[in-house]
């Protein structure tokens, strides 16, 4: 199977050649590719005296590298927007075109495409809790037109080649949602279902990210029907091995591997926890290995690879 041809069998719940695996995001990068980071993520290289189309062929270059290096069968264009560029969507676009020219349709790629209400900001939750409160009608008004746009721009991404959507909007604390599930009914579930029937409707293939403990609103999660769950949090309690059978004729998931374990555990303590995602999630399809969050800035590499060999191991459906 093709890596792209891997990814959309687990995403429709099937059973691939073998399991797939991607990142959402990338960002320890140079220790594997001679240095190189994205242009937009943390660490830039300088930019100057590079033109948009060098920063552009760059990060589609690394996009690939990173994929062809891991194994990776989806490509997540995540790392930022590079200086020179002027207008994001553009920028997410064109990017893409850089990676079909120089690796056809290898891969899946997907973006961000969400538009529902997360965890507010610290800054600004106090104001956001009141609107809600105080201003009901508004804030739904508000969650719609968030909708409308978010799907303007999405049709625009499927005509430009990406072919999926990773909607990141985190719903949820260690402890618990942010909001309520009465008003997570309200004011998130409704938009997010609307979102992504017409997401698929257009025929991509979507997955909702969000992280933290969401075990008081995952039915209503799955009950949005995106192809898959992301990111199955440990570190809040989420257990793959309960939603696997739960829910794992539902939807697929994709995850749980101890991101915690990866930034400061023992190489035993991230053994096990990526161990037991492939045992629980990995008969019958529909799951895709990766971290439960990132391999964000900070996060020793050897981690990574340690669950790296361990997916290699175990990845085969025998």
């Amino acid at each position: 199977m093709t890596h792209r041809e891997r990814a959309i069998t687990a995403l429709k719940r099937g059973q691939p050649d073998h399991v797939p695996t991607f990142e959402l995001v990338f960002h320890e990068t140079e220790a594997d590719f001679q240095g190189r980071t994205f242009f937009g993520a943390p660490g830039q290289p300088d930019p100057t005296g590079t033109t948009y189309e060098d920063q552009l062929r760059h990060n589609a270059q690394l996009y690939v590298d990173l994929a062809r290096h891991f194994d990776h069968d989806i490509l997540f264009l995540s790392s930022g927007t590079p200086p020179a560029a002027k207008d994001h969507l553009q920028c997410l676009l064109d990017t893409a075109q850089a990676i079909r020219d120089i690796a056809g349709d290898e891969y899946l790629l997907m973006a961000h495409g969400d538009a529902t209400y997360g965890v507010p900001s610290g800054q600004h939750m106090m104001d956001f809790v009141m609107w809600l409160a105080d201003k009901p009608d508004e804030a739904k008004d508000q969650a719609k037109r968030s909708v409308d746009n978010m799907l303007e721009a999405s049709r625009k991404m499927l005509e430009g080649g990406i072919e999926g959507f990773i909607q990141c909007s985190d719903y949820a604390f260690n402890s618990g949602p942010f909001l309520s599930p009465a008003m997570f009914a309200e004011f998130v579930t409704p938009f997010l279902k609307e979102l992504t029937a017409q997401q698929r409707k257009m025929g991509a293939y979507v997955i909702k990210h969000t992280d933290g403990n969401i075990m008081p609103i995952i039915d209503q999660l799955v009950d949005c029907e995106p192809h898959a769950l992301h990111s199955l949090d440990p570190m809040a309690g989420v257990d793959i091995k309960y939603v696997k059978e739960t829910y794992g004729d539902r939807i697929a998931l994709c995850g749980n591997v101890h991101c915690a374990h990866l930034q400061t555990g023992t190489r035993e303590e991230i053994a096990e926890s990526a161990e037991y995602c492939l045992k629980w999630a990995k008969p019958g399809g529909g799951y895709i290995f990766c971290t439960s969050n990132c391999v964000f800035r900070g996060m020793p590499i050897e981690s990574y690879h340690l669950i790296h060999s361990i997916w290699m191991k175990h990845r085969d459906y025998l």
